[in-house]
């Protein structure tokens, strides 16, 4: 009762946390990026541009100018390759534009920032010339493109960006959905953070320049582009004659990209073989003015680990975090089941959407509403094909005050009935942990329960439950034995104590 209620209290915490930093934060964020250039061209033009700096130490200011640059706008196309991507189902567009254009121009930029970073500390008249924001520019984006090349290059962590551009296109609608980010790995949340810090600070340095880029240079005459009487002049205009319309049509330019991308949000469905999943509250199908629900929710949530048609396929499927690979859905041998056939009822996979497993590698989703949850759970039977039927559903008693078992015999009965796989100290090592092969002859090694390796949930039902019911889909049987008849309620729950007391970490 402790672990589920300080497990209600955590969640309670994280998603006023979650609602905060993905549905509150994004908007102040926005609306300084948005604002305080326009304030700053009509009050300040003059402090627009960065200082020159161009005659100290050339040759080394070419090459970081040049990386910085071009390597930025290959990160910005591919981010907008990767928003239209994710939020239309469009796997190339992320596959190639966002990892590959995104990964190069990264790496370009990094250099660089790192470069210009240096020549600002190493040559003296630039140092003397420097403000703040000259370095804290550079503070804010190498940290930010060095986390996603990590995750990219040694985490192997794909697909990300049919999460996050989910959750971008509902701020667009006004409608923000912050469950949608919080299934994100902690490293890819803070990279989204920083970057939404940066969107903030950005206004405030000398990079807004990026808002006036003379986009007209490519076509126009060999003459001035910006004569003096013109660049400064005080009221606005719309010819392409000075940054005041540069940064009025790039500002308008960006915010349509954004609210066009909002009006898309439910339509990555049409890139998988599902049928649309209707609410099972209301009955209306998916829709940009509602939640995001089926399969469109499933491709933003799940598609990047188990693919596009569940077969565990999906870009980022071979990350170093995953314990395992993930589930082949369309086949349907999932291990934690809760019937007395070994097969899985709709409560099954709610239960493992909900919990997660996190252990493994699949994070928690437990912010999802219900009927989003529901929606998942459609979707997962829909794409699993020649599904038996489910058995009867354990029936888990409720625990009682006391068992009536001593502590030494609760300890006899893990001894006789555990130690062999999951050893003496519960570190999953017995004689028989290197025997185990699921139903694709692939060794599963047992959980070390000693470090809390549970990968539903070490709440008392829930182990229980996993006792009494077993963990199905071995490669002759059941990975572990169901002891729902081999023991009484009263030694499984004395089983249970144990664990939470003895074996379980606090």
């Amino acid at each position: 009762m402790f672990r589920r209620k300080a497990r209600a209290d955590r969640l309670g915490g994280v998603a006023i946390v979650s609602r905060f930093l993905w549905g509150a934060v994004p908007y102040v964020c926005l609306l300084l990026f948005f604002v305080v250039p326009v304030i700053r061209m009509a009050t300040r033009p003059y402090e627009w541009s960065t200082r020159a700096s161009g005659l100290f130490n050339r040759q080394y200011l070419g090459w970081a100018s040049n990386l910085f640059h071009w390597g930025l706008v290959m990160l910005i196309g591919a981010h907008l390759m990767g928003l239209a991507g994710g939020v239309l189902g469009i796997g190339w567009f992320v596959d190639v534009f966002f990892y590959w254009v995104g990964m190069v121009g990264g790496f370009m930029t990094l250099t660089g920032s790192v470069m210009a970073l240096i020549r600002r500390f190493t040559v003296p008249e630039v140092r003397a010339m420097s403000q703040s924001d000259d370095f804290l520019v550079h503070c804010f984006i190498i940290p930010i493109i060095g986390l996603a090349l990590y995750q990219v290059l040694i985490n192997r962590i794909f697909g990300v960006s049919f999460t996050a551009s989910a959750w971008i296109a509902s701020l667009w609608t006004l409608s923000p959905q912050p469950e949608l980010m919080a299934s994100a790995n902690l490293l890819n949340k803070l990279h989204v953070l920083l970057a939404l810090a940066f969107l903030a600070y950005l206004p405030f340095t000398k990079i807004v320049h990026v808002w006036t880029f003379p986009i007209n240079y490519f076509v126009r005459p060999y003459q001035s582009m910006r004569t003096v009487r013109n660049r400064f002049k005080k009221q606005w205009e719309f010819g392409l004659r000075t940054d005041k319309s540069f940064l009025l049509y790039a500002m308008g330019l960006l915010a349509v990209t954004f609210l066009a991308a909002g009006t898309q949000l439910g339509r990555a469905e049409s890139a998988t073989p599902l049928a649309a999943v209707e609410d099972s509250g209301n009955g209306e199908h998916d829709s940009p003015t509602h939640r995001l629900m089926g399969g469109a929710l499933y491709v933003s949530q799940c598609a990047r680990c188990h693919g596009y048609s569940g077969e565990g396929d999906g870009a980022g499927a071979k990350s170093q975090l995953f314990a395992t690979t993930p589930r082949d859905l369309t086949v349907g041998h999932f291990h934690f089941v809760g019937t007395d056939n070994g097969v899985s009822s709709s409560q099954d996979i709610s239960t493992v959407i909900s919990l997660g497993l996190v252990s493994a590698g699949m994070p928690e989703f437990s912010q999802l509403p219900q009927e989003q949850s529901r929606s998942l759970v459609a979707v997962v039977e829909q794409l699993w094909e020649e599904r038996p039927e489910p058995g009867q559903a354990v029936s888990v008693p409720p625990r009682p005050a006391s068992t009536g078992i001593s502590d030494v015999e609760a300890r006899r009965v893990f001894e006789m009935n555990c130690m062999a796989c999951h050893a003496t100290d519960g570190r999953g090592d017995g004689p028989l942990s290197t025997v185990t092969l699921d139903w694709q002859n692939d060794l599963v090694v047992p959980a070390d329960l000693a470090s809390g390796a549970v990968k539903v949930s070490d709440d008392g039902e829930q182990l229980y439950l996993r006792i009494a019911a077993g963990i199905a889909a071995g490669y002759t049987g059941y990975l572990m034995p169901s002891f729902d008849e081999a023991l009484s309620p009263e030694e499984i729950w004395a089983l249970v104590g144990y664990l939470q007391s003895e074996i379980l970490p606090d």
